[in-house]
């Protein structure tokens, strides 16, 4: 897969945009105003962070260093998913994000990883 084309990023919710943008940046306080009071985010291995504050603190200690790299994008029924790979200073896998917004800001926002379970087992002890 290649890097979004630019007819396709200008197809992209902004704030979709605006996470990947501040996830790779590190900008904790624009992910957070990015996130309802109440959402939830379930990040892989099924590990469910709930709440505004929990979420930024979760993506702070467990997103340091690493960077989204969006290749495709598109709308499944009311959910927006985001294919691309994320960038570690240990790793690069292949990822999905599924973005569900209410006027504009993510209520739920649900990380799979498109990983083998060979690319999986070196992360093992780094978790």
């Amino acid at each position: 897969m290649e890097p979004l084309t630019s007819e396709k990023a200008t197809h992209y919710p902004r704030t979709v945009a605006r996470y990947v943008e501040a996830f790779n940046t590190q900008d904790l306080e624009t992910l957070g105003a990015l996130f309802l009071p109440q959402a939830v985010l379930v990040a892989p291995v099924d590990v469910q962070v709930r709440g505004r504050e929990a979420i930024v603190d979760y993506i702070a200690q467990k997103g340091q260093g690493m960077r989204i790299e969006p290749l495709d994008i598109e709308l499944v029924e009311d959910t927006i998913c985001l294919s691309g790979r994320i960038h570690a200073p240990a790793f690069h896998l292949r990822a999905r994000w599924h973005f569900r917004l209410i006027d504009e800001q993510i209520a739920r926002l649900h990380l799979r990883l498109l990983a083998s379970l060979q690319e999986l087992l070196p992360l093992k002890d780094q978790a």
